[in-house]
């Protein structure tokens, strides 16, 4: 408890924010790496979610890469990219958008498949053609689960783009590491507090782009899905409980 409160002291001293290697500057070279590998994964795993959840091709093929993809070590990638290019924030960029464009990829699919073949069929029988179909029927209705998977990797790549510290290209992971050399646990403390509060700035973003972006019974729908699949199974009475014993 000392070690979290010394650290919100560290964070909180203003002298700490300013210079080159400042708390201030260390927070926007985090904000930076995470959005450009997000936006890179976004323009890349989108469209592949969209082709496979439209055609349904390609999905077992897609699920077993995303597998495979999500167990590349960030860290791994970075050292090996850093090998060809050192010197570079290519690596770490490399290194996050590998691990943000499996739950882009794999919730996209899954939002496209979660619209009914009566809402599909509907959008046939009006005369729409697939492509009409798939941005006027298909993405409005699966837009929560595809923001859902963009959350996620925009999450994941804020919690992992510390490892940009490792090869001195800053981010807030600067301080983790260099903490961890001299066993400042104020300062690791700190720096882990202003991740976690990234995190949770991005998920109320998201919270609040959500309800701006998706009509509410699409919404609701969305919910009552999300309920469903969380419900657990009514727990027996105990007299039942004795008797199965």
């Amino acid at each position: 408890m000392r070690t979290i409160l010394d650290g919100i002291e560290w964070l909180t001293t203003a002298d700490n924010w300013g210079g080159r290697n400042g708390i201030g500057r260390r927070l926007l070279q985090h904000l930076w790496y995470s959005l450009l590998a997000t936006v890179a994964a976004v323009l890349i795993g989108l469209p592949i979610g969209l082709a496979i959840g439209h055609t349904g091709k390609g999905r077992f093929v897609a699920a077993n890469l995303a597998g495979l993809w999500r167990a590349i070590p960030t860290i791994g990638i970075v050292l090996l990219v850093f090998r060809w290019r050192p010197l570079s924030v290519w690596p770490v960029l490399a290194a996050l958008v590998v691990l943000a464009i499996p739950p882009i990829v794999l919730n996209t699919v899954a939002g496209l498949d979660s619209v009914t073949a009566d809402v599909k069929d509907a959008a046939r029988g009006m005369g729409l053609t697939g492509r009409q179909a798939l941005w006027q029927v298909e993405v409005p209705n699966a837009l929560p689960l595809i923001l859902a998977g963009v959350r996620s990797a925009a999450n994941q790549v804020i919690a992992t783009a510390t490892v940009a510290g490792i090869v001195g290209l800053g981010s807030l992971g600067y301080f983790i590491f260099l903490a961890s050399r001299t066993q400042n646990y104020a300062v690791m403390a700190g720096a882990s507090i202003a991740i976690i509060v990234l995190v949770l700035t991005v998920e109320g973003a998201f919270a609040i782009l959500q309800r701006v972006l998706v009509s509410p019974g699409v919404r609701q729908r969305s919910s009552r899905r999300v309920r469903a699949a969380g419900t657990l199974p009514p727990i027996p009475p105990a007299a039942e409980v004795s008797a199965s014993m």
